[in-house]
C-alpha cells in the first residue's frame, strides 16, 4: 500500500515533492517497495525526501528537531551528500518527475535490499503518536479511531487492535500503554541506528546510486525506442508531458519484450548515430576543389610532407587545430530524398522470437529516423496477407500505438511477400506526397511471386521513385529478393555482429 501522507523524518519537504513522488509511485505499482520498507519506522518519508532532494533541492533544511527515530535515515542522507555521483543524479533529475521518481524507487530499492535486517520488528513512533492525538482530539472510543486509521497497515491494526483489548477500551488507559510502547519503539529504532557501521552504510550508498545510475540508463532506452527523451521534445506538434511518458515507460517496463526491443534498439541506434554522423565527409563522390580544414584522409600532399619534416610540424599542427589546412573538398553522390518510409514486417511463424524481436528493434530505430526527418512512417504487419497497417505521420507519432504496433505478432500462416508489398506501392500510388518512398522489408523465408506482379512493382517503383530494401534473416538464397530490391542485406545470424551488418541501411 502507498501512504497517502509522509510525516516530516529528517528534512523539510515541499508539498509539490510529495503529490509527484505519490504520483510517480502509483503510475509504477510500487507497492512492494513501500510494503518491504515497514521494517524501517519512516521509511515512506525517506523515500520523499530522496525524490525531494533529486527533484526540487539537494540539501533542504533539516528539521529542528527531527524524530528521534530517523537517525538511520539521517546516516544515509548524509553519506548520499557526499558519494561520488550525487551531483550528477542531481543533474540528471532536476526538475523532471519521470527521472526522479526512477531514480529515487531504484535508489531505495538497493538501499532496502542491502542494509541489515533488524533483528526483530521495527514499530513505528510516528504512528503511534498520530493515534495519541486522534485519541486526545476525539471523544469516540480507541477502537473505532482505530478502524478509522488509513496509514496503517493490516499487521499494524492488529497489534493495536491486541493492545486495546489487553488494557481496556479507556482512553487514558490506551495513552499511557501507547506512550511506553513508543518510548521502547524509539529506543530499539535508536539500537538499530548505533548497530549500521560508516563503512557499510557507505557501501551501500555506492551501491545504491551505481543501480540508480544503471537504471536511468535503462529507461533512457525505452524512451528513445519511441524517439523520446527526459526532457522537453523538439520536432513534434503535441507535448509529451511528463505524465504521458511515466504511463509509457511503464508498460515498457512490465513488458519483457517490450523491454528486449528496447535494448537491441539501444545498440542499434548507437550504430545509427554514428553512420549517419559521418555521412557526409566520408561519402563516396567527386573531388570538387580545394578547400581548408583537418580531415587527414583528404590533405593534399604539400600538407603531408610536413608530417615527414620535424621543423615544419608545429606549423602543420597549428594548421590541423585551426582546421586551415589544405585539403581536397568531395562532392558527394548520395541519394537525397527525405520521403516516406514504410517497413514490411514479416509476421509468420517462423519469425517467432528473436527474429521478430530484432525486426521491431530496427522498425524502432527507422522510426527514430523518420521522426527526426519529419517523415511519414508506416509499418505494415503481413504473413500471407497484411494483417494490420499502422501509420504515424510526421509530428504526430501516437506513442501508445506504437507500443501495440512493436507487440503485434500473428504467427498462424506462411509467408508471402506480395499483398505486403502491393499493399505498400499501393498506398503511394493514391497518395502524391507519398511520393519517393523508401521500402523496408524484413522477413526471414523466401517466396515465389508472380511475374505480372513483379511488372507492376518494377514499372510502380520507376514511377513514384521508390526504393526497396531487403533484410533476410537466416541462411537461404536471396536470388528471389533480387528481383525487386535496390539493396539487400543476409543476416545469416542474429549475433551482435548482425547490427553492424545493416549500417548501410540507417543511411536511407
Amino acid at each position: 500500500m502507498i501512504p497517502e501522507e509522509f510525516p516530516p523524518f529528517v528534512y523539510e519537504v515541499s508539498s509539490l515533492s510529495r503529490l509527484f513522488c505519490r504520483e510517480f509511485a502509483i503510475t509504477f505499482h510500487a507497492d512492494e517497495l513501500f510494503s518491504k520498507g515497514h521494517r524501517l519506522p519512516g521509511f515512506a518519508s525517506f523515500t520523499v525526501e530522496i525524490f525531494h532532494r533529486l527533484y526540487y533541492e539537494p540539501a533542504p533544511d533539516k528539521l529542528d528537531p527531527s524524530p528521534p527515530e530517523s537517525a538511520w535515515a539521517e546516516k544515509l542522507h548524509d553519506e548520499f551528500s557526499e558519494i561520488i555521483g550525487f551531483l550528477d543524479l542531481v543533474r540528471q533529475c532536476e526538475g523532471n518527475q519521470l527521472a526522479s521518481g526512477v531514480a529515487t524507487m531504484e535508489f531505495c530499492k538497493t538501499v532496502l535490499d542491502r542494509l541489515p535486517q533488524p533483528g526483530y520488528k521495527l514499530q513505528d513512533p510516528q504512528k503511534l503518536r498520530d493515534f495519541i492525538k486522534r485519541l486526545k482530539n476525539s471523544s469516540a472510543s480507541p477502537a473505532k479511531i482505530l478502524q478509522q486509521m488509513s496509514n496503517l497497515n493490516k499487521q499494524e491494526k492488529k497489534e493495536l487492535n491486541d493492545l486495546i483489548g489487553s488494557v481496556g477500551n479507556d482512553t487514558d488507559e490506551v495513552v499511557a500503554a501507547l506512550r511506553l510502547l513508543g518510548k521502547s519503539a524509539v529506543q530499539d529504532a535508536q539500537y538499530y541506528t548505533q548497530g549500521l557501521d560508516s563503512s557499510e552504510i557507505r557501501q551501500t550508498i555506492r551501491a545504491a546510486v551505481a543501480e540508480t545510475e544503471e537504471k536511468l540508463s535503462q529507461v533512457s532506452q525505452w524512451l528513445e525506442m519511441m524517439g523520446l527523451s527526459w526532457g522537453i521534445e523538439e520536432g513534434t506538434e503535441q507535448t509529451v508531458d511528463s505524465a504521458q511518458k511515466m504511463e509509457l515507460a511503464s508498460r515498457i517496463a512490465t513488458n519483457e519484450k517490450l523491454k528486449l526491443i528496447a535494448k537491441l534498439s539501444g545498440s542499434l541506434k548507437d550504430i545509427a548515430d554514428k553512420k549517419r554522423r559521418t555521412k557526409t565527409e566520408n561519402a563516396f563522390g567527386e573531388l570538387s576543389t580545394i578547400e581548408l580544414g583537418n580531415n587527414l584522409s583528404r590533405l593534399l600532399p604539400c600538407e603531408l610532407q610536413k608530417l615527414a619534416q620535424p621543423e615544419l610540424f608545429p606549423l602543420f599542427a597549428k594548421g590541423y587545430y585551426e582546421h586551415s589546412l589544405l585539403q581536397y573538398k568531395i562532392v558527394g553522390k548520395e541519394k537525397k530524398s527525405k520521403g516516406p518510409l514504410i517497413v514490411c514486417l514479416d509476421s509468420s511463424g517462423s519469425m517467432a522470437g528473436l527474429p521478430d524481436t530484432w525486426a521491431k528493434a530496427v522498425t524502432a530505430v527507422l522510426l527514430q529516423i523518420a521522426k527526426k526527418d519529419k517523415r511519414h512512417f508506416r509499418v505494415i504487419h503481413f504473413d500471407t496477407r497484411v494483417r494490420q497497417t499502422d501509420d504515424f505521420p510526421p509530428k504526430h507519432h501516437d506513442y501508445r500505438k506504437f507500443l501495440d504496433s512493436m507487440l503485434s505478432f500473428y504467427s498462424g500462416g506462411g509467408t508471402n511477400w506480395e499483398p505486403a508489398l502491393t499493399e505498400a506501392i499501393k498506398c503511394l500510388d493514391n497518395t502524391k506526397s507519398l511520393h519517393k518512398a523508401d521500402i523496408v522489408l524484413i522477413t526471414d523465408a523466401l517466396c515465389d511471386m508472380r511475374q505480372d506482379v513483379l511488372e507492376k512493382l518494377k514499372a510502380h517503383k520507376q514511377h513514384l521513385e521508390t526504393n526497396i530494401f531487403s533484410i533476410l534473416i537466416g541462411k537461404h538464397n536471396e536470388k528471389n529478393l533480387t528481383k525487386f530490391s535496390d539493396r539487400i542485406w543476409v543476416i545469416r545470424d542474429l549475433s551482435p555482429e548482425a547490427d553492424y551488418q545493416i549500417e548501410e541501411l540507417f543511411l536511407i
